[in-house]
């Protein structure tokens, strides 16, 4: 589970010209303003990440007209990214480097709407002749397909890499990473399980999921489109071998999904992960593999890429337009050759852009 809040150290501080009151901090490898004073150089702070939500509470009643969610902001041409609280919030305890305390406070996480739940087949029924008789609820219950939104398989894991501020130390690490475009989108995944029925008989369950919510294949959703648009379950299907499971990964891309940014006319899919019970496969291979099925992959923005020193050159670096459309992507995400470990760094630019 993310650490929305968690105990940190207060690394560097460094005056911002022009401002007497405001300072800014290192925490992690996030930069955040602060006080002046506030802080000194090794004290502990309750350092809250963007995309936080905060409870309704005095303390930060603040953040009222923000929705009490924690967002990218700059000022003094400074971008803060984070808010740190002092340890008074919390009960009195030893508290630690590291330790969550999300529960603590109340912290959520922020999370869009991408599950796009209205089921397009509705439309259809709108052009029958007893379209007058769908403002009935009862009737509606009558004729419409029921929704059948079932749980995220827990075979699977979900989609969500760490950003590399939480893990400066990697900055050390001098091996080579795939780079990959990081796509604004809803995340999709696709898979097949092999079962065993009555008789020892084999029966193979596909199913298309958003990020939470195991979809209904018989909804017409951006995610069933796609799905369909790929030829999917045939893919799954030829691939499947000896496996126990198989699944992709992606982002869906439509007219619907987060506001168009690639300005797409139709529902489309670009996938990052192909997992089997031997974990998840490097991402050239992946997108070999993926290519080879007629199913998209990711752009490569790197094939060897070298972590530099500091994580302003990394973060430089997630700068750019898009592969997909003449736009500013959303950042990047980097994979180890094997493809075993990844995290993510997304523009401070797209992020201010878009009042995230």
């Amino acid at each position: 589970m993310r650490k929305l809040a968690s105990i940190q150290k207060i690394e560097a501080i460094n005056p911002i010209e022009g401002r007497d009151r405001i300072v800014e901090a290192t925490v992690l490898g996030w930069r955040v303003l602060i006080r002046k004073d506030e802080y000194q150089v090794g004290d502990l702070t309750i350092f809250c990440e963007i995309d936080s939500v905060l409870p309704e509470r005095q303390e930060f009643e603040f953040l009222r007209d923000k929705k009490f969610r924690v967002k990218t902001f700059k000022l003094s041409n400074c971008i803060s990214q984070g808010i740190c609280f002092p340890l008074s919030l919390l009960p009195d305890k030893d508290w630690q480097v590291g330790d969550d305390v999300t529960e603590v406070l109340g912290v959520t996480k922020y999370e869009p709407d991408e599950n796009n739940r209205e089921p397009q087949v509705e439309k259809e029924h709108e052009k029958k002749w007893y379209a007058p008789l769908l403002r009935f609820r009862w009737f509606r219950r009558l004729v419409l397909p029921k929704k059948q939104w079932g749980g995220f398989p827990s075979f699977i894991s979900k989609t969500d890499e760490t950003r590399l501020m939480n893990m400066p130390f990697l900055l050390k690490d001098k091996s080579e990473w795939v780079v990959s475009e990081k796509i604004d989108g809803s995340s999709i995944t696709i898979f097949l399980k092999r079962e065993r029925g009555r008789f020892g008989k084999v029966k193979f369950d596909y199913g298309v999921c958003s990020r939470n919510l195991r979809l209904n294949l018989s909804d017409v959703t951006p995610f069933t489109v796609v799905a369909e648009k790929y030829n999917t379950k045939q893919v799954l299907m030829d691939s499947i071998e000896d496996y126990d499971f198989i699944a992709i990964q992606g982002e869906q891309i439509s007219a619907k999904t987060q506001a168009n940014k690639y300005k797409v006319t139709e529902p489309d899919m670009y996938v990052f992960n192909v997992i089997t019970p031997e974990g998840r496969m490097g991402s050239l291979e992946a997108k070999e593999w993926c290519e080879a099925r007629g199913l998209k992959f990711v752009p490569i923005v790197s094939e060897s890429y070298v972590l530099p020193d500091t994580m302003q050159e990394v973060i430089d670096y997630s700068h750019g337009k898009s592969k997909l459309y003449d736009t500013l992507r959303e950042g990047l995400v980097f994979r180890s050759m094997d493809g075993k470990r990844s995290f993510k760094v997304v523009d401070p630019k797209w992020l201010l852009k878009h009042g995230l």
